[in-house]
């Protein structure tokens, strides 16, 4: 099989190291496994005309090496196309990959991948981005970008600098007034987060922002209605816990699309920990099914394919989707 991999030299795991080094070493793991592989890595601006590439590569699968943010910027560039995408999880939380039970170390991932499969997985959409974990509106963007200019001023790491840029923000604490229209009907909602999930998250101790399942075909909507900032905070530390979803003053929601408005031009929104500035209103929806993955095999329990089996399949995908394209 052929595969493309791009690698996010600026990703947290990679900082400090020869990333000749990392490049030699994903192709060689990659190669000894039956496939050919073409590894390149950028960073900045030019990871995105570097993923571009390899979307436009002959390569059925594209690997992705770096933070969640990457890998939704790849995602978006593959949907729609035949090709799958693959994941190397080289950033901070690495949320989606760890759903998907694929290691943090390169020497564990790439094996795993190797003798995946490629499985249909769900995506959210909000006005044309797509977004494989959350998105989020309010107090959260505001955080996002706070935290960039301490670690700018400061010289700091992430997570110290996301703390001192929550207490900024809680400090602030706006609360945002949205309209919410559903298929229940439309509601004025006051609240400090509004956020969406990609699949519903877990419920339990020790559950971090955990998904068991990504293929339910449902967004689960999670709106805070904490109105003092200590019950706010309250419930971020129970967000680290994993029991933040017993909160009283927290209203969950299973939908499958929505619609947010606003009376404000634009609205900031944190996909997959990247903030946009977006125009009101917002569009969310599922798409069921939407992203060809490259997974492990343990996670169906199936004997792993061939090199030889897995091109088939690619193949016999790619013809199928070219005569329904020929025949709409």
């Amino acid at each position: 099989m052929k595969i493309s991999v791009v690698l996010n030299g600026a990703a947290g795991s990679l900082v400090g190291q020869p990333i000749e080094e990392s490049v030699s070493e994903v192709k060689r793991l990659f190669e000894e496994a039956g496939h050919i592989a073409t590894v390149t890595a950028a960073s900045g601006p030019e990871i995105v005309a570097a993923i571009d590439q390899a979307a436009a590569s002959d390569a059925e699968v594209v690997v992705v090496g770096g933070g969640d943010g990457t890998v939704a910027t790849a995602a978006g560039k593959l949907m729609g196309t035949d090709k799958a995408l693959g994941i190397l999880p080289l950033g901070t939380l690495n949320l989606y990959a760890k759903d998907l039970g694929i290691p943090l170390d390169i020497a564990e991932a790439v094996p795993l991948l190797a003798h995946g499969r490629i499985k249909p997985m769900d995506v959210g959409d909000v006005n044309g981005t797509v977004f494989l974990n959350h998105s989020v509106l309010g107090l959260y963007p505001l955080m996002v970008q706070e935290r960039e200019e301490v670690r700018e001023e400061r010289g700091l790491s992430k997570w110290p600098a996301m703390a001192i840029a929550m207490c900024k923000a809680l400090k602030r604490y706006p609360l945002l007034r949205v309209r919410l229209e559903t298929d229940r009907g439309t509601r004025r909602i006051t609240t400090p987060i509004l956020a969406v999930a990609n699949n519903p998250y877990d419920e339990g101790f020790g559950s971090f922002l955990k998904r068991s399942h990504l293929d339910t075909g449902e967004l689960a909507l999670y709106v805070a209605k904490h109105r003092q900032p200590l019950r706010m905070a309250r419930m971020m530390v129970a967000l680290v816990l994993g029991t933040w979803q017993r909160d009283a003053e927290l209203e969950v929601m299973h939908l499958t699309e929505f619609t947010v408005k606003s009376r404000r031009s634009a609205l900031k929104v944190a996909n997959d920990g990247e903030v946009h500035r977006m125009k009101p209103p917002l569009h969310y929806r599922m798409l069921a099914g939407g992203l060809r993955m490259l997974v492990p095999s343990e996670e169906s329990g199936v004997r792993a394919a061939s090199p030889g089996e897995r091109l088939a399949e690619a193949t016999g995908t790619a013809r199928a989707n070219v005569a329904r394209k020929e025949s709409a």
